[in-house]
């Protein structure tokens, strides 16, 4: 009996594949998978800085999906890269922190 296909989740930025313990950035177009807080950060800052995006592009509402469950909603992907790179940094005290809206 042959087994049903399994998705495989692969880190949008380093490209291995992702354990159910990573991120996941969603939005209206699919999800983006990432390894670890070092993966989306560099991913989320290269995407948001990156001259030929379109601010149309930086402006896409996005959902994040951490290890732990919580999920945070983002009005756009600057707010996500800025959030991102707080948290990898481990910048507790850092007001990017506040980014985002917790979602149920």
């Amino acid at each position: 009996m042959t087994q049903p296909a399994h998705k495989r989740r692969i880190c949008s930025y380093d490209m291995a594949e992702v354990s159910p313990e990573g991120y996941v950035l969603a939005e209206e177009q699919g999800e983006m998978y990432f390894c670890d807080a070092r993966c989306l950060c560099l991913w989320a800052v290269h995407f948001v800085t990156n001259p030929r995006r379109s601010e149309e592009q930086k402006r896409i509402a996005c959902e994040l999906t951490m290890p732990s469950g919580e999920r945070r909603k983002f009005t756009d992907f600057i707010e996500a890269a800025q959030w991102s790179a707080a948290n990898a940094l481990q910048g507790d005290s850092n007001p990017w922190r506040e980014n985002g809206i917790k979602v149920d």
